[in-house]
């Protein structure tokens, strides 16, 4: 079975279990068994790209282009499985693929090694993404770290701008709005891709204005909202995949709630979350989206 997003009721189809139960679980309303966790890590094939990882970590003198384009397939569909299951099937998988991928790393020379640097970066950021999302912040941040320590060394400032990214929404989580500033505005001046700027300066905005640095806030946003409309016509980033420009309007909503502009900030969550499909409008990291969403409708 190939390693990618899949509904609801084709995931049943291939587990047996209901569909109502799976979505649930994956919205979060009820707490899954530790069964149907198992099978779903098993539908969506996860051990057969771990034992791929292995044996490549095993023989680092073959890490050629093929190989490294599989361990950089394994790794982008273990983010598109994260939409579905969420973080705790995933984890010691991926944990274990950045194991294997920084043992390969220390073992490879030559042209293909700058490749696979950068793709043992991506898999430090991802395990640190997945530990956000279950609360273990120091963890994720030593991750991190790992992760623009390996940018740094082939000179990747996209790479570096994404870990400033999720360094951000650490600091998000704990409430700590100077940092959060500081890190999404190092995102924001680090990114190349336009989509990425636009979320990155959205949170620098939000930020600004839970300071209550309105006038710095409002003139962000009204360059980010500028932005969007450019970066309607620039690509999706391969390593971004869900930055559409509708999911845009999500961090944009963001920065209109921390203003106090209700009704600008559910028109533009409403829109963000209704573009999403239901396996992704239900998943874990959009629960803060339809916290807010809720919030903002309340006062609207």
């Amino acid at each position: 079975m190939t390693r990618r997003a899949v509904s609801v009721r084709e995931m049943a189809r291939r587990t047996h279990y209901d569909a109502a139960y799976i979505s649930r679980a994956l919205r979060g309303i009820q707490k899954p068994s530790g069964d149907l966790v198992r099978t779903l890590a098993d539908a969506l094939d996860f051990t057969d790209e771990d034992e791929r990882v292995s044996y490549a970590a095993a023989h680092p003198t073959r890490a050629d282009k093929a190989a490294v384009r599989v361990l950089a397939e394994a790794l982008a569909a273990q983010r598109r499985a994260d939409d579905v299951v969420g973080p705790v099937p995933l984890l010691g998988a991926a944990e274990a693929q950045r194991d294997a991928l920084l043992t390969m790393l220390r073992g490879t020379q030559g042209v293909h090694r700058d490749l696979l640097c950068e793709v043992a970066s991506e898999a430090s950021q991802f395990a640190g993404w997945l530990n956000i999302q279950i609360g273990k912040y120091a963890r994720a941040g030593d991750f991190l770290d790992e992760s623009i320590e390996l940018a740094d060394d082939i000179d990747n400032p996209a790479l570096i701008a994404q870990a400033y990214n999720l360094k951000g929404n650490i600091a998000r989580q704990k409430g700590q709005w100077r940092a959060v500033h500081r890190y999404f505005t190092a995102a924001h001046i680090g990114a190349d891709a336009l989509r990425q700027k636009v979320v990155n300066g959205a949170q620098s905005a939000s930020a600004l204005a839970v300071l209550g640095r309105r006038k710095e806030a409002e003139k962000l946003l009204a360059e980010m909202e500028q932005l969007r409309d450019k970066a309607a016509d620039s690509e999706v980033p391969g390593t971004s995949y869900w930055l559409t420009v509708e999911w845009l309007s999500l961090p944009i909503g963001h920065v209109y709630l921390n203003l106090g502009r209700r009704g600008q900030a559910a028109e533009h969550l409403r829109h963000g979350l209704d573009s999403l499909p239901p396996e992704h409008r239900y998943a874990l990291w959009t629960s803060e989206a339809r916290a807010a969403l809720e919030q903002a409708e309340g006062g609207a």
